[in-house]
C-alpha cells in the first residue's frame, strides 16, 4: 500500500532514487489542510518531523523557520481534528 500523495509534486528524490521521507523547505506545501484526509495528514506530519529531526541533526543555526510554521499548522489541524 502506498503512502497518499500530499504535495503537488512528486517529493525530491532520494540519492538512491526513491522519494525523500522528508518535506524540505522549498517543496510545495498545501495551501488547505482541511482539504486532506486524515491518513494524508498523518504522512505531512511525519514527513515535516523527519526534516525537523534532519535540520537539528545538520544545521548549526538549527531548524529553517519553514519547517517549524509548518509542523504549528499542521499540529493545530490535527488538534482540531481530535477535538471534533
Amino acid at each position: 500500500m502506498s503512502a497518499p500523495t500530499v504535495t503537488q509534486h512528486s517529493p525530491t528524490p532520494s540519492p538512491q532514487g526513491r522519494p525523500c521521507s522528508c518535506l524540505g523547505p522549498d517543496e510545495t506545501f498545501p495551501a488547505a489542510l482541511a482539504a486532506l484526509s486524515m491518513g494524508e495528514l498523518q504522512v505531512l506530519h511525519s514527513r515535516i518531523c523527519r526534516q525537523l529531526d534532519r535540520e537539528y541533526l545538520t544545521g548549526p543555526e538549527g531548524p529553517h523557520p519553514c519547517t517549524t510554521d509548518r509542523l504549528q499548522e499542521v499540529v493545530h489541524e490535527l488538534d482540531a481534528r481530535d477535538a471534533a
